[in-house]
C-alpha cells in the first residue's frame, strides 16, 4: 500500500510539474489571445531552453573528438552563456507585457526565428567545421526539429510569413554548407554547363532538389496539422464563449430567482427553531430505525438551510467570469438549490397548518402537499417541524402543549405521513414531548 502511495505522488508530481512548464493551457482563459499567445510564449521558452542546453551537450561531447580539440572546447564553453543569454533576452521580451499583444507577438517571432537559427547553427558547426559523420544526419534532423517547435505556437500566420525566407535560408545552407557549390569557383555559365557534363555534380542538385521538396511538404504538412489545430482552437473558443454568454444569463436568472425565494423566506431562517426540528427529527428517525446513512443525510439536511450565509453573495452581479469564477458559481448553485429545497419542505409544514387552522385543506390541497417530498427521511424533518411549530408561538395561533399538539396531529395532520412513520411518532409521543422540554 505504501509503495503504490509513492507510485502515485511521484506521479502526480510529475503531472505537476510537466502542466507547470509544458502545460499549453495552465491556468488561463482559452477565449484571451493575449493569455493564450502569452502561455505559449512561456512554454516553447522552455522547450528552446532544454534544446538549447542538448545542443551546449553535443558540442561539449564533441570537443573529446574532433581534430582541433582547442577550438571545439571554446564552442562547448562558449554555448552555455549563450544558451543563458538567449533564454534571459526571450523572458524579457515576454514579460514587456503580458496583456499586450503586439509585444507577444513580436515575442514569438524571435523565439522563433531563434529557434531556426540554433538548430542551422548546429548543423552548419557540426557538417562544415566539425566533419562529424556520425553526428551529420541528426544534426540535419533538428531542422526539422526545429519547425516543429515552431508549429507549437499554432499561428497559421506565423507559418505562412515565415515560408519564404526559411525555404530561402535552408536553400543557401544546402548551397554552401552541404554541397558547398561555393568552392567550385564556377560562373553560373560555367556551372550550368558542368550540371550536363559532371555526374557527381548533377547527383548533387538533384538531392539538393529532393531535399528542398521535402523540407517544403515537411513545412505544408505541419501548416495543415496547424490549420486543423487553429480551427478547432477557434471553435472551442466559439464553443466557450456561447456557453459563458449561456451561463451569465442563467446565473443572472439564478441570482433573481434566489433573491424572490429567500428574501422571502426570512421567517424559516430561525436557527433556534432549525436545531429543535434537527433534534426532534433524528430522535423520531431513532424510533423509526431509520439506517445510519439516511439518517446522517437527513440530519445535515435538517439545517441546510442555516448555510444560507455562504450563498448570499449569488444574489450580487458580477462582471468578472472566468473558469474558477463559474467553478464557485456551480458549487454555489448546486447549494442554492438544496437549500431552495429544504426552505420548500419549511414552507409546507406552515401551509399545511395554516390550512388546517384556516380551513382550507380540502383534498386537491392534500393531494399536492403529499406530492412535495415525500421521501420518509423528508417526511420525518416535516413531522418534526409540524411538532415543533404547533409547540411554538406563531403569528395565527397560540402554542398548543403536548396533549392538544397530538389532538391535532390525529386529527388533522395524519393524511400527509407514512402509516408507520405516524404510529412509531405516537407510540412515541411521551418520550418525544419530554425531548421537546429538554430542548
Amino acid at each position: 500500500m505504501g509503495l503504490n502511495n509513492q507510485k502515485r505522488k511521484i506521479k502526480s508530481f510529475g503531472k505537476k510539474l510537466f502542466s507547470k512548464y509544458f502545460g499549453f493551457e495552465t491556468g488561463i482563459d482559452i477565449t484571451n489571445d493575449v493569455a493564450v499567445l502569452y502561455r505559449r510564449n512561456v512554454v516553447i521558452k522552455n522547450i528552446v531552453f532544454i534544446s538549447n542546453l542538448l545542443y551546449s551537450l553535443v558540442f561539449f561531447v564533441l570537443g573529446f573528438s574532433v581534430a582541433n580539440p582547442t577550438t571545439d572546447w571554446i564552442f562547448a564553453i562558449a554555448a552555455l552563456p549563450i544558451t543563458y543569454t538567449v533564454g534571459k533576452l526571450q523572458s524579457k521580451l515576454i514579460d514587456l507585457d503580458h496583456n499586450d499583444l503586439t509585444k507577444q507577438q513580436i515575442a514569438m517571432y524571435v523565439s522563433s526565428f531563434w529557434i531556426f537559427i540554433s538548430a542551422v547553427l548546429v548543423y552548419i558547426r557540426i557538417y562544415a567545421v566539425g566533419q562529424n559523420a556520425p553526428f551529420e544526419t541528426a544534426s540535419y534532423v533538428l531542422i526539422y526539429y526545429a519547425l516543429v517547435q515552431i508549429s507549437l505556437y499554432q499561428d497559421k500566420r506565423l507559418l505562412s510569413n515565415s515560408f519564404v525566407s526559411l525555404l530561402g535560408f535552408i536553400t543557401l545552407i544546402h548551397i554552401a554548407v552541404t554541397y558547398n557549390f561555393f568552392t567550385l569557383g564556377l560562373t553560373w555559365q560555367e556551372f550550368a554547363s558542368q550540371l550536363f557534363k559532371d555526374p557527381i555534380l548533377a547527383t548533387q542538385i538533384g538531392d539538393l532538389a529532393l531535399r528542398t521538396v521535402i523540407f517544403a511538404l515537411f513545412y505544408l504538412v505541419n501548416y495543415i496539422i496547424v490549420s486543423i489545430g487553429q480551427s478547432i482552437q477557434e471553435e472551442r473558443k466559439s464553443e466557450l464563449s456561447k456557453r459563458r454568454e449561456v451561463q451569465k444569463d442563467f446565473s443572472h436568472i439564478v441570482r433573481s430567482l434566489f433573491n424572490v425565494v429567500f428574501q422571502s423566506a426570512n421567517t424559516l431562517l430561525d436557527a433556534k427553531h432549525a436545531y429543535r426540528v434537527a433534534s426532534v427529527a433524528n430522535r423520531i428517525a431513532t424510533y423509526y430505525h431509520l439506517n445510519e446513512t439516511d439518517k446522517l443525510e437527513m440530519e445535515k439536511y435538517a439545517l441546510l438551510h442555516l448555510r444560507f450565509d455562504e450563498i448570499k453573495d449569488l444574489m450580487v452581479e458580477t462582471e468578472n467570469y472566468d473558469e474558477q469564477t463559474y467553478e464557485i458559481l456551480k458549487q454555489k448553485t448546486d447549494l442554492g438549490s438544496k437549500i431552495g429545497k429544504r426552505i420548500q419542505l419549511a414552507q409546507k409544514c406552515n401551509d399545511i397548518i395554516r390550512a388546517h387552522y384556516e380551513g382550507n385543506a380540502d383534498e386537491q390541497f392534500i393531494e399536492q402537499m403529499v406530492n412535495i417530498q415525500k421521501e420518509i427521511p423528508n417526511q420525518i424533518i416535516l413531522l418534526a417541524d409540524c411538532y415543533v411549530s404547533l409547540r411554538s408561538l406563531s403569528t395565527y395561533y397560540h402554542p398548543n402543549n403536548h396533549p392538544q399538539t397530538l389532538n391535532i396531529f390525529k386529527k388533522e395532520l395524519t393524511p400527509y405521513f407514512d402509516y408507520d412513520l405516524r404510529e412509531t411518532f405516537l407510540k412515541y409521543n411521551t418520550e418525544i414531548d419530554q425531548l421537546y422540554h429538554d430542548l
